[in-house]
């Protein structure tokens, strides 16, 4: 057991003395005349997102603050959900992704599976949770 200890080290002192005396690496060979690449751009923030595609694609009916109620959409005289509602927050999220996937035709909600991508359907989810249902 000693012997595999006393290898180990030995291997791992090793590659760490290759790898130090890397001269091939990029960072050392970095000067003041290299160009300076871009950092990577910071991932979508889920929630803004969530927010931007509620304001533009459901708010006209379930208004932006959630609370729905009557409406008149393309001449169509609507009596919308309120997603502030405790039945609404009672919901799944796959059932409210259900909703905005499929619509509810009865009650004049559109189906928004060829509007919204998956993650888009998913981060109005987020906006509905945390804006309306406090979670």
């Amino acid at each position: 057991m000693q012997n595999l200890k006393m290898l180990l080290l030995t291997v791992f002192t090793l590659l760490g003395m290759t790898c130090a005396n890397n001269t091939g690496s990029n960072i050392a060979n970095l000067s003041n005349d290299s160009p300076v690449l871009p950092l990577p751009t910071a991932t979508i923030d889920e929630l803004a997102s969530g927010k931007k595609v509620f304001e533009t694609n459901c708010a006209v009916c379930h208004k932006a603050d959630g609370t729905g109620g009557k409406v008149t959409v393309e001449g169509k005289s609507l009596n919308v959900e309120n997603l502030r509602s405790a039945k609404i927050k009672a919901f799944s999220d796959e059932k409210i992704i259900g909703y905005i996937t499929k619509g509810v035709p009865d009650e004049g909600m559109p189906s928004f599976q060829d509007k919204l991508s998956e993650g888009e359907m998913r981060d109005v989810l987020l906006h509905i949770r945390k804006e309306f249902h406090g979670r």
